[in-house]
C-alpha cells in the first residue's frame, strides 16, 4: 500500500507540472503562441494606417490568402502614422508596420530605431497626388504659394518635402509657405472652409476633392524633381528580422505577390472599393501609382538624398544597412 500511494503522488505530481507548463504534452498553447513550420511566428502584428491607397497590396494580400499561404496569420492594428510606429516597432508592440519612407528614414538616421525594409508600398506617379485649391482661388500655380498656408499630415514627412521640391522647381521660396499640419480625415473639409489655402492630396482624396468640391490642381507632386518618388513602405525591427528570418521572408513573399497582383488597374480599384469602402465612380476615376514588387536600394537612396536637402536630416544618410534583400 505505501508503495501504491507513492506511485500515486508522483503520477500527480507529473501531470501538475505539466499543467503549469501551459499544457505542453497536450499540445497546448505554446504551440499557439509560437510558429509552425514555415515561420518562427505565426501571428504577427502590423501597424496600418487605414483607407490609404498605399496599403491596397497588403490588403490585396490578405484577401487573397497569400499571407495565409505563407503560414502567417496577420493581426492589422491601427496607426496614424509612421511616426507613431517607430516606438511601437521599437518596444515589440508591432512586429511590422507600415509607413511613409521619410518618417523611417528620419528615425533610422537619428537612431531612434533600428530597421530593416521588408516590403514597398507605393511609388508615386503624375496625377495621383497634387497640392490643390478651391475653384475660385486666386492660387493658380505653386508660384502663387509664397505667403500661403498649405495643409500636410506631418511637418516632417513625404508630403510637406515633396511639396517644398515641386514649389522651389517652379521658382517659388518654399521657405516663404507656411506649412500646416492638417489630419488626412479633416483634409476636405478643412479646405473647403478656408482653414488653409492650399490642401496636399493624394488618392482616391484626390479625385474626392475634384469632384465633391470642384477642387483644382496648383502642382503635381510626382513631376520634376520628385517624379517616380518612393511614397511608402513595410519595415520591421531589426532584431525581430534577425531572430525571425523566415517570417520576414513570409511576410515580403506574401506582399510582393499582393503588389504584384496591382500591375492591374481594374484589381486595384476593386480592392480599394472593399477595403477603403469608397464610391465606385470614385474608385474607378483615381490615379493610382506605381505598386513595386520589392524595395529599390538607388529609389530609395534619392528619398535620403532630398531629405538633406531640406534639412529633414542633418547629414547624408547612407541607406543600404537598412535594406533587407527580397527573399
Amino acid at each position: 500500500m505505501r508503495a501504491f500511494r507513492r506511485w500515486v503522488t508522483a503520477t500527480v505530481t507529473v501531470v501538475a507540472v505539466a499543467a503549469l507548463g501551459g499544457c505542453g504534452l497536450l499540445g497546448g498553447s505554446d504551440d499557439d503562441a509560437g510558429g509552425n513550420d514555415k515561420v518562427e511566428k505565426a501571428t504577427v502584428k502590423v501597424g496600418i494606417i487605414p483607407q490609404l491607397i498605399d496599403i491596397a497590396g497588403f490588403e490585396r494580400a490578405r484577401s487573397a490568402g497569400y499571407f495565409t499561404a505563407e503560414g502567417l496569420q496577420v493581426e492589422p492594428v491601427t496607426i496614424k502614422s509612421a511616426t507613431e510606429a517607430v516606438p511601437k516597432l521599437k518596444t515589440g508592440e508591432l512586429d511590422f508596420a507600415f509607413g511613409n519612407w521619410t518618417s523611417f528614414l528620419a528615425a533610422q538616421a537619428e537612431g531612434a530605431v533600428d530597421l530593416r525594409t521588408v516590403a514597398d508600398g507605393l511609388q508615386a506617379k503624375e496625377g495621383m497626388t497634387a497640392l490643390v485649391a478651391m475653384p475660385q482661388s486666386p492660387i493658380n500655380s505653386a508660384k502663387d504659394l509664397p505667403g500661403k498656408s498649405v495643409g500636410v499630415n506631418a511637418l516632417v514627412g513625404n508630403v510637406t518635402l515633396t511639396s517644398k521640391a515641386v514649389i522651389k522647381a517652379a521658382g517659388a521660396d518654399p521657405g516663404r509657405v507656411q506649412f500646416k499640419v492638417i489630419p488626412t480625415a479633416n483634409a476636405l473639409t478643412a479646405l473647403q472652409t478656408g482653414q488653409i489655402d492650399v490642401m496636399s492630396l493624394q488618392e482616391p482624396n484626390l479625385t474626392m476633392a475634384k469632384q465633391k468640391l470642384g477642387a483644382k490642381v496648383v502642382a503635381d507632386r510626382a513631376t520634376g524633381p520628385v517624379a517616380n518618388f518612393p511614397i511608402s513602405g513595410y519595415v520591421a525591427p531589426a532584431a525581430f528580422v534577425k531572430d525571425n528570418p523566415k517570417t520576414a521572408d513570409a511576410f515580403a513573399r506574401a506582399m510582393a505577390k499582393g503588389q504584384g497582383d496591382l500591375a492591374d488597374g481594374q484589381t486595384v480599384r476593386k480592392t480599394l472599393q472593399d477595403y477603403a469602402k469608397i464610391d465606385p465612380g470614385v474608385a474607378n476615376a483615381v490615379g493610382t501609382g506605381v505598386f513595386p514588387t520589392a524595395v529599390d536600394r538607388a529609389r530609395l537612396q534619392t528619398v535620403a538624398d532630398l531629405m538633406l536637402t531640406y534639412g529633414d536630416l542633418k547629414q547624408k544618410f547612407d541607406v543600404g544597412p537598412m535594406i533587407r534583400p527580397a527573399p
